[in-house]
């Protein structure tokens, strides 16, 4: 009997606490993000095999290889960060990391460094400027 009270007791104050992750009232919660939770419009790239000798994708589950078909369309091309399905509506580039936009470095000049200037330290530790 007295089990049971503590057990009712327990569940009565667990009920009562408030959710710790919850933000504050008045604090304003996103609402969902455009884009993301949405479900795609087509089929997605989600792995890829590359040795010296395989090609494949992991296409929406299922495992392609290099001039395998998915459905209508064959897979012609795999790569570190995509794979290219050519079908009867043309050819269709699925990207492992669909927001992710590959660039070139640029290398920027290091703070305070002038142009055809270099620093080199002489045997006491100072610092000499060169041409």
């Amino acid at each position: 009997m007295l089990a049971a009270l503590v057990v009712a007791y327990s569940a009565q104050a667990a009920e009562a606490l408030p959710d710790p992750t919850r933000p504050p009232p008045g604090v304003a919660v996103p609402g969902p993000t455009p884009g993301i939770g949405a479900a795609p419009a087509g089929p997605v790239l989600q792995s890829v095999y590359l040795s010296a000798t395989r090609r494949a994708a992991i296409i929406d589950g299922q495992v392609v290889e290099l001039g395998g078909k998915l459905g209508d369309a064959r897979l012609i091309k795999v790569s570190e960060s995509e794979a290219v399905l050519k079908g009867p509506e043309g050819m269709q580039t699925l990207r492992l990391f669909p927001s992710v936009e590959k660039r070139a470095l640029t290398p920027e000049p290091a703070k305070g460094a002038r142009a055809g200037v270099r620093e080199r330290r002489t045997s006491k530790g100072a610092t000499k400027e060169t041409k």
